[in-house]
Order: structure tokens, then C-alpha cells, then sequence
């Protein structure tokens, strides 16, 4: 007996590969030597991860381009966080997917803030579809 075009057609839906994403790296770079307010700068400054593509975020610190100290980034803003979990650090930097109870909307501002030692910086992003 033939396999019919629809269990066909559902087998090699189920054979496709699962999209793995790609990795948004977030650079947070760290200059003890400027004043406090500048201290702390994020490239990119407002960073959009696709939902779609299951990208995830990836926060790196550096000192003059060698590996910088220990941070903490720490969603609190109005909306929350964008992924399952809220708080990353230097030992954790991945964000994971993002919810699935997250609609794109890639003006909708995801604060958060970015902490090295007493310095803080609260840059933001959004969800692409």
C-alpha cells in the first residue's frame, strides 16, 4: 500500500531540521577611566532579536578589548522581560528564546539595566518577528 501525499507531506514536515537561530551579541563594553555616566557603553545601543528565527542574546563585557569584569544585566523595566528568564550576568550570558506569549512588535522598548559594580547603564530592545 502507497503512502498517501498528506501522511507523505506530514512525514517530511516532521524530518525538517528545528531552526537553532542565530546569536544577537551585545558588547558591553567598560572604561573605569571616563566619568561615571560613561563608564558603561552597549553596542548596539537598542538591540532587536528575532522571534521568528529563534535568535537569542548574547551579553560579552570588555576592557580595552580584553575580557572585562563581572556585570549583571537585569530586566525591569515597564514590559518585563522578553525571554523566559529576566536576570543574565557574565556567568550566565545567553537569554534563551524568547517567550512564547511574546508578540513581535519591534517598537514595543524592552528596558534593562546593566550593572558593574556601583555603574549602571539602562539601555533597551525589542522583539522582530
Amino acid at each position: 500500500m502507497s503512502e498517501s501525499t498528506a501522511a507523505k507531506t506530514q512525514r517530511e514536515k516532521q524530518e525538517e531540521p528545528v531552526p537553532t537561530g542565530a546569536v544577537v551579541k551585545i558588547v558591553i563594553s567598560y572604561d573605569p577611566n571616563e566619568e561615571e555616566a560613561k563608564k558603561i557603553t552597549v553596542s548596539p545601543a537598542y538591540f532587536l532579536v528575532s522571534k521568528g528565527e529563534c535568535e537569542q542574546v548574547e551579553w560579552v563585557c570588555e576592557e580595552a578589548g580584553q575580557p572585562g569584569p563581572p556585570f549583571n544585566v537585569d530586566f525591569t523595566g515597564k514590559f518585563g522581560s522578553p525571554f523566559y528568564e529576566s536576570q543574565f550576568s557574565d556567568q550566565v550570558p545567553f537569554s534563551g528564546l524568547v517567550r512564547r506569549n511574546v508578540l513581535p512588535d519591534e517598537n514595543k522598548n524592552y528596558e534593562y539595566t546593566v550593572r558593574i559594580g556601583k555603574t549602571l547603564l539602562d539601555p533597551g530592545g525589542g522583539v522582530r518577528g
